[in-house]
């Protein structure tokens, strides 16, 4: 609820289908409630946050165990994900997509 609560009035997000009981109103799944014309839109969302996974993974922190005081694991995990948004401003940026899936 803590992004849903974030949305402006007649935004949506893009997500799998584990969200599909907050579509349509919140969130756009793939195969519910899309126009025919949206999927390939919706193909290159979904591939944009793979790429931003992609990059989480490159520290190996999406995978291998936290063997470390688990009272730093959230300022660690904060830390990797500043690293990796300065990636996005100031070195590999994410390509974009704009599109209205109204």
């Amino acid at each position: 609820m803590g992004l849903a609560g974030m949305l402006e009035k007649g935004e949506r997000v893009e997500a799998d289908m584990g969200y599909r009981g907050s579509a349509p109103q919140h969130v756009i799944c793939p195969g519910l409630y899309m126009n025919p014309d949206m999927k390939a839109i919706s193909a290159r969302v979904r591939s944009r946050q793979e790429t931003v996974n992609k990059r989480f993974k490159q520290w190996n922190i999406l995978v291998a165990a936290y063997r470390h005081d688990i009272l730093d694991h959230q300022m660690v995990f904060g830390a990797i994900a500043a690293l990796t948004q300065l990636s996005f401003e100031h070195g590999e940026p994410l390509f974009s997509v704009d599109y209205n899936d109204h």
